[in-house]
Parts: structure tokens; C-alpha cells; sequence
């Protein structure tokens, strides 16, 4: 990097962390604030993929593709005796290789840098590009900034922030808001919208709470039709350990949810009931089973998980023709709000803690309809208090021209990998 560049760099990272501090600060003096918070992680990600034969990947890339990339996060935060409070997290983020390299052809964006880090449909473009090559990306941006207000009942904030509902593990119909993709490997931190949310704590211990999230249209302009205005219940029974009721308007789409989490013989089961009235109604449901238990003297948890995508194909056949025949379920895909193309699919888990500061889980993603599966193999290694190590093996089983075997892209071509390997180093300060 010449050093011109590296100094206009410098100098805009500066400014973005000395104008935060300062606001925070400027505020803090004005309403006798306790002292700023701040903490934070730096993270390098290292992802490589191996290709057959029949990939189309294979043609592009060789027999191997590789990504590296690197994110910064930085959290301001504070809150006054007066009730008000203050945050602000900054990010720094990096991508090296052909991260234009896409798992799948649905979903446009950089691999590591994902296409929901693009704040063209959201109220504030918080986002600025650094540098963008043909193998190298570069970026910064806000991805909390947040003011509110705070009591003993109540909490108002209004700004950049994130909201998850719902009791998915991984598959979670209810949480329509940014959810993660089922089979992502870094869960920490939910990208941010901008909107205005509230909760009410009741005196039973349950609590109500609203969102309303304002977007853009495609031609940029601010309309209810792409917003999302939500209420949720949480609430508390004697039959029912807990429930939630939940309606919204999302994106034109009247939403109603009915979820529930009971007790059975020592284990959780929770399950989420969604229906979707607007252009095309439709049911979608989750339900999974946890149980943890001491075995081999290791602490062991293991689920399974059932959900029912109501948008989902039933006969296997992902060609273009049939996808053109559910522009919704192409719809959702495209925002980032699906992320699987069949109707029944299973999850299991089984987390073994084999050391108080080493974890091993085993996940298995199962399409039902197509008989496909992707397998990980995750490794969490606490290397100490400020030090954490994350390995993993994917591997996709399945015929090819099905969903985690690969989809077709031509005669004789699909879209897919032999395997993926994954590995994060994090330090958090």
C-alpha cells in the first residue's frame, strides 16, 4: 500500500473514532454521565473450498478457492443516571480472494463481506467503501448507533440496532428481521437496522415489545410498503412455560405468530407457529427438542430441530423454470431473509465440552424432499480470556442437481463444493 493511500486511510479512521468519542463525551458532560464504555474484538477469518470436476467453480477458480478476511469492531456506549443512553459499534472490515464467489447463484454480494452489509435499502447509508479490487475489498462503517431511554419498565431506542425473535436454533422462521443463515459459523453479532423500538416490562415479569424498521424502496424512497412494524408478548403460564404472540406488517405482508416453550422430562421443547397472509398465504413452523445430560464425565447437549418452510419446492426441482414459478420464495432469498429453497428440512446438534476451554459440536442439515445434507464439524478453543480459536469442516452430501449436492448450472455443471474449511481467530479487548 503506497503510502499516500495509507495515510488518507489513517486519517479516516481517526476521524470516524475521534467524532464518536467526542459526541459521546459532549453529551456525557452535558447530563453528568457515568464514565464511557468501550470494548471490542478483532477478527481473522481464513476459508478455503475444494472443487470436483463438475463444479462450475472449477473453471474459475481451479481446484481450490480460497478467502481471507479480517473485521474490527469497536463499541461506544453510555448511560446517564437521567435514564438516557447512548451507543455507537464501528466497523472495519476486509476481504482478500475471488469473494465474488457465491455458494449459491440466488443471492448477489462478496463471500465474508455479505450482501447484507449494504445499506442501500436502509434509512441511512452508514456504510463507505475504502477499496475495491478485483480481489481485495475494503470498508467501514456503523453498524450500531443508537439513542434512548431507560427506566425501571420501560426501554425506548431509536437508531441502527438489531432485534431477534423467535426460538429457532437454527432455522427461525419467526425472526424476520436480518435472521442468520442456518448454517453460519459466526453468530456473535446481528448486522443492524434502523428503527425505533420499545419494551414494557410488566409486573408478572412478562413484557411487551414493538419495532417499527424503515427501509427504502429500489428507487431509494422511504415507503411504508417495504417497512416492517411489529408487536410481540412474551408471557408466562402454568400450563405453558413460556409463550409469545406476536403480529406484524412486514414488507406489505400481514405476519402472525404463536410460539411456545414447555419443559418435558427435563428437556426444552420449543416450537413457533408463523402465518403470512398477503400475495400468496402461507404457514411456517419450527419446532426442536434440547437435552442436556453429563456423559463420558463431559457435559453434553444435543437437539433436533423440524422445520417447515411454507414458501419451500416439494419436487426437487430447482431449475430456473421452477424458481421463476415462486418469485416470493426468490423474493425472501434475495433480502437475506430465507435461505433454503425446500419445504421440510431437519437440524440436529450434539455439543460436547471436552475441556472447560475447548468445545466440539457436530451439526447436521437435512433437506428432506431431495435426500441432501451438509455436515459440520465445529471446534471452539478458548486459547485464554482475550484469545479465542474456531475451526470447522463442511461437508455437503448429496446428489448432484439437489440442494447441498449442488445446483445445476448446465449440462453437466453445478453449483457446488467437496468441501469447505473454516478457521477464526478472535481477540477481544
Amino acid at each position: 500500500m503506497e503510502i499516500g493511500c495509507y495515510n488518507k486511510l489513517r486519517d479516516k479512521l481517526c476521524f470516524w473514532r475521534r467524532g464518536i468519542v467526542l459526541l459521546l463525551c459532549c453529551v456525557s458532560q452535558a447530563l453528568c454521565a457515568t464514565e464511557v464504555q468501550y470494548q471490542g474484538h478483532l477478527k481473522y477469518e481464513y476459508e478455503g473450498y475444494a472443487f470436483s470436476e463438475q463444479s462450475v467453480y472449477r473453471e474459475l477458480y481451479g481446484q481450490h478457492q480460497l478467502n481471507q478476511t479480517a473485521q474490527f469492531r469497536y463499541h461506544l456506549g453510555s448511560q446517564w443516571q437521567s435514564g438516557w443512553l447512548a451507543e455507537a459499534d464501528y466497523q472495519l472490515l476486509a476481504g482478500y480472494g475471488e469473494h465474488r464467489f457465491q455458494l449459491t447463484p440466488l443471492a448477489d454480494g462478496y463471500l465474508g463481506l455479505s450482501a447484507v452489509i449494504d445499506d442501500e435499502q436502509r434509512l441511512f447509508n452508514l456504510t463507505h467503501t475504502i477499496s475495491e479490487h478485483r480481489d481485495f475489498m475494503m470498508l467501514q462503517r456503523l453498524d450500531r448507533a443508537i439513542v434512548g431511554y431507560q427506566t425501571d419498565n420501560n426501554v425506548i431506542k431509536l437508531g441502527r440496532q438489531a432485534i431477534t425473535w423467535g426460538n429457532g436454533l437454527f432455522f427461525n422462521p419467526m425472526d424476520f428481521v436480518n435472521p442468520f443463515d442456518p448454517t453460519s459459523l459466526d453468530k456473535e453479532y446481528k448486522t443492524g437496522d434502523d428503527m425505533m423500538y420499545g419494551q414494557h416490562l410488566l409486573a408478572d415479569g412478562s413484557d411487551l415489545q414493538a419495532a417499527y424498521v424503515v427501509r427504502r424502496n429500489h428507487d431509494s424512497d422511504v415507503t411504508y410498503n417495504v417497512a416492517t412494524a411489529a408487536l410481540k408478548y412474551h408471557g408466562f403460564s402454568h400450563y405453558i412455560h413460556e409463550y409469545e404472540l406476536l403480529v406484524a406488517e412486514h414488507y406489505g405482508d400481514t405476519v402472525a405468530a404463536l410460539a411456545s416453550i414447555i419443559s418435558v422430562g427435563g428437556a426444552i421443547w420449543a416450537t413457533d407457529l408463523v402465518v403470512t397472509l398477503g400475495e400468496q398465504d402461507y404457514l411456517s413452523l419450527v419446532s426442536n427438542w434440547s437435552y442436556s445430560w453429563v456423559g463420558l464425565e463431559k457435559n453434553m447437549t444435543g437437539s433436533l430441530e423440524y422445520f417447515y418452510n411454507g414458501l419451500g419446492i416439494t419436487d426437487g426441482d430447482y431449475s430456473l423454470e421452477s424458481l421463476r414459478q415462486h418469485p416470493q420464495l426468490l423474493e425472501k432469498i434475495q433480502r437475506g431473509e430465507l435461505y433454503n429453497l425446500s419445504r421440510d428440512y431437519l437440524a440436529s446438534s450434539l455439543y460436547i465440552e471436552m475441556t472447560p476451554l475447548w468445545s466440539l459440536s457436530q451439526n447436521l442439515f437435512y433437506n428432506v424432499p431431495d435426500n441432501s445434507a451438509l455436515y459440520q464439524l465445529l471446534s471452539l478453543n478458548n486459547l485464554s480470556d482475550e484469545l479465542r480459536l474456531t475451526t470447522a469442516l463442511s461437508l455437503p452430501i448429496g446428489a448432484k442437481g439437489t440442494e447441498y449436492g449442488g445446483l445445476k448450472f448446465d449440462d453437466g455443471q453445478y453449483f457446488s463444493f467437496e468441501l469447505s474449511l473454516y478457521m477464526q481467530l478472535a481477540w477481544y479487548f
